[in-house]
């Protein structure tokens, strides 16, 4: 009889709509929360599992319906006379509810890795027990509904339960990682966060209360950690954090003509796709002008003052990186890094400066050509990394132009003879002090577009 009903259930929950319709949506949120994104393996178990809380509750949802099916208007006597005591009616509904939620929710994880690793090149260090965890979760919260089932029938049990449940998870993920060490299931976690214990699925209340503190007090300390300089940032962080973004061997360095390339070692993989950005500018230069640039440092998001010295002297970029037509964006961030640097044209502090009526402007517009054909929006905001998002002002960062300066880089970029105009006049078209108008007769073009005067501190 308890076969028969255990089938009985598992036939019934299969046919539902909604713990298929949870998981479709789970997949496809997800999909499309990362698919501008090349895949990092250190965090995209965690963000599915995260998702999957969405089947979770769904799956906490049917399994209540079917346990509180004895107490709900009257069906108590109408099951009386069915075969079976409701304990063995609620063992049934137990174990499927368990089975089809850990089957669904093994099939959405796989689904999404499995998709997710052929949108290479992958980047991060997949950690399984991050992914057992998330589908651990669903079959979890089902037999949870069971339990409200029995002990709370009423439907709005599992909406307050789910409430409390997503609160105190994403509560807890705001301590910079800390705060969810000891849970088994995060909603989000960055990828340069100090590791989680994800092989335990529980830890003792004196570990969890011990784990939160030191994320409370991290985040309370964090700005005065930056006014006080990278020692006192330094000093905040775990020792396993410091051994793999600053430790002897943390960064994998290899040198593509010119240009040394230096990623983390979990992400030497997408190098490449650096390379692809800045090659194009390198070619560009005059040769006597390749070797000046320092290098490509990849940082991480929440530790980036700590480098602050290499952010000065390098061309930067984080832990992300798109794909999919997004990649032009990224590219244009870390083309106009190296484009600013050869040209001279670096911003004094956050507010920038404006380069109008300056030929190294046009010169420098010229060569972000090289890298990217759909320069980014003005005034928009591009992700450069997992935690912070820097405001593309133009597409020369915090260099500002004007329409004079771009229309004759886009006459320029057309132009057969554009490069061995540059290369000639190199010297003279990147000082300061040359203005558009004496570069046009050098560069080959006429007269087209009205001069603009500069509106903030022009650039020295």
């Amino acid at each position: 009889m308890t076969r028969a009903l255990f089938l009985a259930e598992v036939s019934r929950l299969a046919r539902s709509p909604i713990p298929w319709g949870a998981a479709a949506l789970c997949l496809g949120l997800r999909l499309a929360g990362t698919w501008e994104l090349l895949p990092d393996m250190s965090v995209e178990p965690v963000g599915t599992s995260g998702a999957l809380l969405l089947l979770a509750a769904a799956m906490m949802l049917s399994a209540h319906l079917a346990a509180s099916r004895d107490v709900r208007g009257g069906m108590g006597e109408t099951l009386a006379a069915v075969p079976g005591r409701a304990v063995r009616r609620t063992a049934a509904a137990l174990g499927a509810s368990v089975m089809v939620g850990t089957g669904l929710a093994s099939v959405v994880m796989a689904a999404y890795l499995l998709v997710r690793q052929a949108m290479g090149p992958v980047a991060g260090v997949f950690d399984p027990f991050e992914a057992i965890g998330g589908v651990l979760a669903v079959p979890f919260a089902a037999a949870l509904g069971v339990l409200l089932g029995r002990w709370a029938p009423r439907p709005v049990a599992v909406p307050l339960t789910v409430f409390l449940i997503g609160a105190f998870t994403w509560l807890n993920g705001q301590q910079s990682g800390y705060g969810g060490w000891f849970l088994p299931v995060v909603l989000f976690h960055r990828p340069d966060w100090p590791p989680r214990p994800s092989a335990a699925v529980t830890v003792a209340t004196g570990t969890a209360a011990t784990a939160a503190a030191p994320g409370r007090e991290m985040s309370r300390e964090m700005d005065t950690a930056q006014l006080k300089g990278p020692e006192a940032s330094f000093a905040l962080m775990g020792t396993q954090v410091r051994e793999r973004f600053f430790g002897p061997g943390a960064r994998r360095c290899e040198k593509h003509g010119p240009v040394t390339y230096c990623a983390y070692r979990d992400y030497a993989a997408w190098i490449p796709a650096w390379v692809s950005a800045v090659d194009p500018v390198m070619r560009a230069l005059p040769p006597a002008e390749r070797g000046r640039f320092p290098a490509v440092r990849q940082l991480t998001d929440s530790w980036w003052h700590v480098n602050h010295d290499e952010e000065r002297s390098a061309a930067t970029l984080f832990m992300v990186w798109g794909r999919a037509g997004a990649e032009n964006a990224y590219r244009g961030v870390l083309a106009s890094q190296v484009v600013r640097k050869v040209t001279g044209l670096l911003p004094q502090g956050r507010a920038g400066c404006d380069a109008r009526g300056q030929s190294r402007a046009v010169v420098a517009l010229w060569l972000l050509g090289q890298a990217v054909t759909t320069a980014p929006p003005r005034d928009r905001q591009v992700q450069i990394g997992s935690s912070i998002f820097a405001e593309e002002r133009s597409p020369l960062g915090e260099i500002q132009y004007g329409t004079a300066e771009l229309g004759y880089a886009r006459r320029l970029l057309a132009a057969p003879d554009a490069k061995q105009r540059i290369w000639a006049h190199w010297d003279t078209l990147v000082k300061p002090g040359t203005t558009v108008e004496q570069a046009l007769p050098l560069l080959g073009l006429r007269p087209e577009f009205a001069a603009e005067s500069p509106v903030g501190p022009p650039c020295s």
